[in-house]
């Protein structure tokens, strides 16, 4: 009897370690492995859509070392993740193009019209449910790597790619102001 109860509060100490929150139902894990380095948890947010304050996604930001602003997020080199994990019953590819077409426009409307910007938008090829996550993959190296639901779906060089993304998420008009803030561990 005593040897199950080490085991259940052990099993209870691991799954409280290895995630840092659970947000809407999203366990929110305070490491991500990417190509054999471990990243931390930077912060995380809700996205919301409208004044209703729909919820679409959590936001989190995997850095190797803690950055607080979008400077120090696009001087870093270090690798570094973004994951959007769907709470919102279904979201249209429609949707989820227009929303980073709107972030570029907004953010960094060099990359409109680029090579870069089709190709990383014609990774999208369908919607996403609740549950589902896309991981957005910065590499040091300059490479854009893009996962669904842990599957890698494409990969794009282009360091200019990397700063329009960043912008998205963390440029004067993000998606979601309170989770730019989130994200940055503010």
């Amino acid at each position: 009897m005593k040897k199950l109860l080490l085991i259940v509060f052990g099993v209870l100490f691991l799954s409280k370690v290895s995630y840092a929150v659970n947000v809407d139902g999203v366990n929110v894990k305070n490491t991500l492995m990417l190509n054999s380095t471990q990243l931390q948890l930077n912060g995380y947010g809700i996205r919301h859509y409208s004044f209703l304050g729909i919820k679409i996604y959590v936001g989190a930001l995997y850095t190797q070392e803690r950055v607080h602003s979008t400077e120090q997020l696009l001087s870093s080199k270090q690798n570094k993740v973004i994951v959007m994990y769907f709470v919102y019953p279904n979201v249209s590819k429609d949707k989820v193009i227009g929303a980073f077409k709107e972030g570029f426009r907004d953010n960094y409307p060099s990359i409109i019209g680029t090579s870069e910007e089709k190709s990383f938008l014609d990774f999208f090829t369908h919607g996403f449910k609740k549950g589902d996550s896309i991981e957005i993959a910065l590499l040091e190296n300059g490479n854009t790597q893009v996962y669904e639901n842990g599957s890698l779906i494409g990969q794009i060089h282009s360091p200019e790619l990397q700063k329009a993304i960043i912008m998205v998420y963390f440029g004067p008009k993000p998606p979601d102001k309170s989770m730019k803030e989130g994200m940055l561990g503010k």
